[in-house]
């Protein structure tokens, strides 16, 4: 007898608008959160507010971890933080290595090593 169960996937959830239209955006912090090894998924949602977004998406995850992406925003958020007060917030015209360390971050904040800076240099 073989039983299936559905078990969550370890994984964090990038959540993004269906009215964003930035795919290098969303890619860029992909790259960021594969280049620490951790694995993810992503999602299409109705909502448009990047703070609720990454909020979702910290609670569909196994890990807690979410990140949120809307045309203008993209913000990084922890399940055990308040809803309307994410961990990092950045602009989506942000250059790459800014896009890359926030994925990078999701990915340290389940690892629990010091975050990189949004300018990509390590914080202590």
């Amino acid at each position: 007898m073989r039983m299936d169960y559905d078990v969550p996937k370890p994984e964090i959830k990038v959540v993004h608008s269906k009215q964003a239209n930035c795919p290098n955006v969303i890619n860029q912090v992909l790259h960021g959160i594969e280049e620490e090894g951790l694995p993810y998924s992503v999602e299409e949602s109705d909502e448009n507010n990047p703070v609720e977004l990454a909020f979702r998406g910290a609670e569909l995850s196994h890990l807690g971890v979410g990140i949120g992406i809307s045309n203008e925003t993209v913000v990084l958020h922890f399940i055990k933080l308040k809803e309307d007060q994410p961990l990092f917030i950045i602009p989506t015209y942000s250059n790459e290595a800014t896009l890359r360390a926030i994925g990078s971050n999701a990915a340290r904040l389940v690892k629990r090593m010091p975050f990189k800076n949004l300018d990509n240099t390590e914080l202590s």
